[in-house]
């Protein structure tokens, strides 16, 4: 008995697809980025801590969905360019807020245009029903899965 195994194509894999997605829409934001001397691991801590309010290092790590490990790496980089200030906390001195500086506050105003520059760029390919119901499904797949996006 002969076993007929359907053909395999890479490109029509839903994970492949997108990946390709995802690499794409990071090098069209990267490329935006670029004049601000900024990576998109450090634009993600800028709304973080500048808009979002989350200003301990564990909590900016799960938001963003990084290990603590890269985010330290991040947040020393984002110091060093005088972005952002590690301040121990005045309550528990083992722990520690980050705040923007108001250098970091000109550069999350700098990069946001950019940010919603990469995002109208893709989504005025889709209706904003085709938005709302891709995001849907991109939560639908996320759910209970490691590194979903908690609270949306």
């Amino acid at each position: 008995m002969k076993q007929t195994i359907a053909p395999y194509r890479l490109r029509d894999g839903l994970g492949y697809r997108v990946s390709r997605l995802a690499r794409v829409m990071e090098r069209d934001f990267e490329r935006r980025l670029s004049g601000l001397g900024i990576t998109r691991l450090m634009w993600c801590v800028l709304p973080t801590v500048g808009l979002e309010g989350i200003v301990r290092p564990s909590e900016i790590a799960g938001h963003i969905g990084v290990d603590r490990t890269a985010l330290s790496r991040v947040l020393r980089e984002l110091e060093a360019k005088g972005l952002v200030r590690r301040d121990k906390d005045g309550c528990d001195g083992r722990s520690t807020h980050v705040t923007l500086t108001e250098e970091g506050t000109r550069c999350l105003e700098a990069a946001l245009p950019q940010s919603m520059g990469t995002t109208n760029h893709f989504s005025s390919k889709l209706s904003g029903e085709e938005v709302d119901i891709f995001r849907h499904l991109i939560d639908k797949l996320l759910a209970e899965e490691e590194g979903a996006l908690p609270g949306i």
